[in-house]
């Protein structure tokens, strides 16, 4: 399966993913309409692609200007994936690939001193049904904003099925937008009492 960048530097790059059902990368209708949304908040931007596969999101980023991605996925196939499509989009010298669990990136965070100015979380779609996993994945979220990993005028972008709901405020989050594409939904938080 392959997808392309949208725009930028890297304009009409193929991205190449796993086949199979295990990687939901952004459609392109989806991830276009994010960019239009995050337009003014991507360049020069530190971003922070978590469950991120291909890595369709953050090279969108970083094509579109964003100063660095970091990218967090757990499967060495996937990691294989990324690492190639950043070097076909010559996107790769201000790229990071860990092969980590995502939830393990905001201990990662506070240790090396890192903050991001836009967080995309594109967990597998099933998470959003079990009650623990979607529990672990607000956790998250929230872990990135009370660390400090999300910068206090940063965005937190999850992406899940349209049917799931999420909630309007978590600890340390509220929601500002949501919108939906087809199956895909995107839900926009920022820090709550900012």
């Amino acid at each position: 399966m392959s997808m392309r960048v949208i725009a930028g530097t890297a304009r009409g790059t193929r991205l190449e993913c796993p086949p199979g059902l295990d990687v939901r990368p952004a459609p392109e209708m989806a991830r276009a309409a994010l960019f239009n949304i995050l337009r003014d908040d991507v360049p020069e931007a530190a971003v922070l692609d978590l469950f991120a596969g291909a890595g369709t999101v953050g090279i969108e980023a970083l094509s579109r200007g964003a100063a660095r991605a970091v990218f967090f996925e757990l499967s060495p196939r996937h990691t294989s994936f990324l690492e190639k499509n950043l070097e076909r989009a010559r996107l790769a010298e201000n790229a990071r690939v860990l092969a980590q669990d995502a939830f393990r990136a905001p201990d990662w965070c506070a240790r090396n001193g890192e903050s991001f100015d836009v967080i995309y979380l594109g967990p597998p779609f099933p998470m959003f049904r079990h009650p623990s996993d979607k529990a672990a994945l607000l956790d998250l979220a929230d872990r990135l904003a009370e660390g400090g990993a999300l910068k206090p005028t940063g965005v937190l972008i999850v992406q899940s099925d349209e049917r799931d709901a999420l909630p309007e405020t978590t600890r340390a989050l509220r929601l500002e937008d949501r919108r939906e594409y087809g199956r895909n939904a995107l839900s926009f938080y920022r820090r709550a009492g900012v």
